[in-house]
């Protein structure tokens, strides 16, 4: 018999997505002080390679079990288990889904550990000679595994690095779980915000560390990129703890072990498996990319890594914002078949992508310059390094759209069950970014993977939407691109006053980070505000609906 529960009236999609981007928002402007902290003191050397690499890992890794693949696997088993057998029954299999994670998590960093040599070795070995063929550098790789050669400082410093950091994927890990335990009910703030304890615990740890080292003569760019390693670690740890007592107020817990006799978290474990594969192509890609890096000067780690994270600031922002948010909602339209109702949302969530993504993108494309000597350029890491920074950035721009429309369209494959579509996608922009990466290194360097990958985004996209369109009545796509040009528009024409900015402003020149910042941060914001004037001009469905909702607020207000 099942438990009786009261129905949870679900948010609406715009409302919850605009609670995970004001958290998204936080998360970011502390993530541009951690960012700011790590360029200062660590710069865009050899150390800042080492590190950036094994950064990399577990980041990566994380994917496969944190970001979208196991909530896009688990809350849809939770959803149809709540449904059926009541609240109890979805709290007990919560408990032992995220147990049985964490343990097999644990197993595998214990593995990659033990195996950092080789892992980290390999997205270091184009460091190992210059003007050898790459198949030589393999075997010298052997030889320095095997012992007969001594590993390279960067490679050495690289492996320790990442025996220190990596134990961080089973801490994000376990904290992404529990955040869709409260992403279920509704709760969108703290999961969106854990990011910011994080940074906040990283700057703190680091200052106070960098500070005692430097008393005991720990000043070596080395020195400065454990103390860093050792942060990201704390960092996972307060994280952890910041979400802990929430989910267990909502009686939600986790009991380590493997519990594969039950059948709902075999169930979940099944569903992920082809989403895990489908997960697994990004860091393949981005592992791929750190090994072809390895080819260009020193700072190419650490370029990529700054430039990926300000792409991500603004897929994490506004698309992540509305994946998360789009998949508790999509998941009960598409179990009670309410096909018109999950058309409307998916509709809703693409248009809401593009009013956000197109502007951001073409805005930061244009004033990337400015914009990176605000963010980047400030102790160790010089003018050179900041402006390539924004070099690469320009081409990581050029997908973002594709990026962020595909997270937000797999969100309803998974809802609809779909789990080897993702695969399939996944496997073919993977190749396609391959050869492309292979194609554009050598003339364009890191912009060369940056636009490698935008332009396999692309063609995912287009596997998305062939995927999805038999599987989804009477598919948005009409209206979907009627808004994405209105957003162009609008785009195109705030860029323009961008550029021209540039050079009223004076943003080109060298000027002192004060003074960059009094002309860049009004100047953006003029931007966007010509921009969200035209899209209420121009008709722009969801920025009308944010403008109306806007101003009734402001009604309610007044006396």
């Amino acid at each position: 018999m099942s438990e009786a529960t009261p129905p949870i009236r679900p948010p609406s999609l715009l409302r919850s997505a605009a609670v995970v981007s004001a958290m998204t928002l936080l998360s970011r402007l502390t993530g541009f002080a951690q960012t700011y902290f790590l360029s200062h003191y660590l710069g865009a050397g050899a150390a800042a390679d080492a590190y950036a690499v094994a950064l990399r890992l577990p980041n990566l890794l994380r994917r496969f079990a944190a970001e979208g693949t196991m909530t896009a696997a688990f809350l849809p088993t939770l959803t149809e288990l709540e449904a059926k057998e009541g609240e109890a029954a979805t709290r007990a299999t919560a408990a032992r889904f995220l147990g049985t994670l964490l343990t097999l998590l644990s197993a595998l960093v214990i593995v990659v550990m033990l195996s950092m040599s080789f892992i980290a070795g390999l997205m270091v070995v184009g460091r190992l000679a210059t003007g050898v063929p790459f198949a030589e550098k393999l075997a010298m790789l052997g030889h320095i595994l095997s012992g007969s050669l001594p590993p390279p400082p960067e490679m050495a410093l690289a492996v320790r690095l990442g025996r220190i950091m990596f134990p961080y994927l089973a801490l994000v890990s376990l904290t992404a779980g529990l955040g869709g335990l409260l992403n279920l009910r509704g709760r969108f703030a703290l999961a969106s915000a854990v990011s910011i304890f994080w940074n906040l615990a990283f700057i703190a740890f680091g200052w106070t560390a960098i500070v005692f080292g430097r008393s005991h003569g720990w000043t070596s760019p080395e020195h400065i990129a454990t103390i860093c390693a050792v942060a990201v670690l704390v960092g996972g740890l307060v994280q952890l703890a910041v979400i802990v007592p929430s989910c267990l107020a909502l009686g939600f817990s986790v009991r380590p072990g493997l519990y594969f006799k039950d059948p709902c978290v075999r169930l979940a474990l099944r569903r992920m498996g082809p989403g895990l594969l489908a997960a697994g192509v990004y860091p393949i890609n981005s592992y791929i990319s750190a090994v072809l890096a390895s080819n260009l000067p020193h700072g190419a780690q650490i370029v990529l890594l700054n430039s990926g994270m300000m792409g991500e600031m603004v897929l994490g922002l506004f698309a992540m914002s509305l994946a998360t948010a789009s998949l508790p909602a999509l998941s009960r339209q598409a179990e009670a078949e309410d096909w018109h109702g999950m058309r409307g949302n998916l509709t809703e969530a693409l248009g809401a992508t593009g009013l956000l993504v197109i502007p951001a993108s073409i805005g930061l494309a244009v004033l990337a310059q400015p914009i990176c000597a605000l963010i980047f350029r400030t102790g160790a890491y010089d003018a050179a390094a900041a402006s390539w920074t924004a070099r690469t950035i320009v081409f990581q721009c050029v997908g973002l759209l594709f990026v962020a429309a595909s997270r937000v369209g797999t969100q309803a494959l998974y809802a609809l069950k779909d789990y080897r579509g993702p695969v399939v996608i996944a496997v073919s922009s993977m190749v396609l970014n391959v050869l492309l990466s292979l194609l554009w290194l050598r003339p364009l360097g890191t912009g060369g993977l940056a636009l490698a990958n935008g332009v396999s985004s692309l063609a995912g996209l287009l596997f998305l939407v062939v995927r999805l369109k038999p599987r989804l009545p009477q598919m948005p796509a009409g209206p979907v691109l009627k808004t994405w040009l209105i957003s162009l528009l609008g785009a195109a024409l705030m860029g323009l006053l961008a550029w021209k900015g540039i050079a009223w402003l004076g943003l080109g020149s060298p000027l002192h980070r004060y003074a960059l910042a009094l002309r860049l941060l009004p100047f953006i914001a003029l931007c966007a505000a010509l921009y969200g004037g035209l899209m209420l001009v121009l008709g722009h469905p969801q920025a009308r609906s944010i403008g109306q909702k806007i101003y009734s607020r402001i009604a309610q207000k007044r006396p």
